[in-house]
């Protein structure tokens, strides 16, 4: 890492040393494009991401003990711990073998379902996505969406995904839990005295709680170091680079 700071043009490194939190998406941006076509940068990608490397390596049993903890917290209610053990199975989960693929999936809609009651819906979306890019016959990835786009009062969104759900749920039990919900929000549609299918009662703290992880990102102007917590809603492919990138952005700044 310090061979590659040396290797940095002093104009880019003076830049980042003095600007703001305000300048964050500015140097950010002019870092991007310095290491996109900067050739060491993208030969430590490619040996940290390495699966036999452990900063980045990954291991399907430590991604099941995650994905196990993760799921005892959220029958709990303690989703900002089930959030966490689901991002780190996400981190470790290998995605060789089409079952490992799977897991991913699995655990994608997982973090969805906690992001959703923490009325992350965003997010929430986000990880749907991600999960059906991995599984497009997912009928759960479909059936979160769906939950997702109602409580963001997406209604059209919301019958299309569950309309899916439904035709790739496998239970009839299943089957008509979904019709159940679907009529339930199709009358929701129509009426006009209550638009929304869900209202969070603790509005301000999910809005301090996102802006937090942005001021987690602003930090490192007040002494303190970017850190993992950073990459909290990066996806399974991307947390690699993302983890480089900030070690990278540290050394430059230390």
């Amino acid at each position: 890492m310090e061979k590659l700071k040396s290797l940095v043009p002093e104009t880019l490194k003076r830049m980042i040393g003095e600007s703001s939190a305000d300048d964050l998406p500015r140097t950010c941006s002019s870092l991007g494009d310095f290491l996109l076509h900067f050739e060491p940068f993208h030969q430590m990608v490619r040996d940290l991401a390495d699966p036999e490397v452990a900063l980045c390596g990954k291991n399907k049993e430590a991604a099941l003990e995650s994905k196990q903890k993760g799921n005892k917290c959220f029958l709990s209610g303690d989703y900002a711990n089930a959030l966490d053990f689901y991002t780190q199975a996400l981190i470790v989960a290998p995605m060789d073998a089409h079952e490992d693929r799977n897991l991913v999936a699995t655990l994608y809609v997982n973090r969805a379902s906690v992001l959703h009651k923490m009325g992350l819906l965003t997010e929430c979306l986000r990880d749907c996505n991600r999960a059906l890019q991995i599984s497009s016959n997912y009928a759960k990835a479909w059936y979160r969406r769906g939950k997702a786009n109602a409580s963001m009062g997406h209604y059209k969104d919301t019958i299309r995904d569950l309309d899916v759900a439904k035709t790739l749920e496998l239970t009839m039990g299943g089957k008509r839990q979904i019709e159940s919900e679907m009529k339930i929000i199709l009358d929701q549609q129509n009426s006009t005295s209550n638009p929304s299918i869900q209202q969070y009662e603790n509005t301000s703290d999910i809005l301090d709680e996102k802006n937090s992880n942005l001021e987690t990102c602003k930090s490192y102007k007040n002494g303190s170091m970017l850190t993992r917590n950073s990459l909290k809603w990066y996806s399974h492919l991307e947390y690699s680079v993302g983890f480089i990138i900030l070690c990278f952005f540290n050394v430059i700044l230390s």
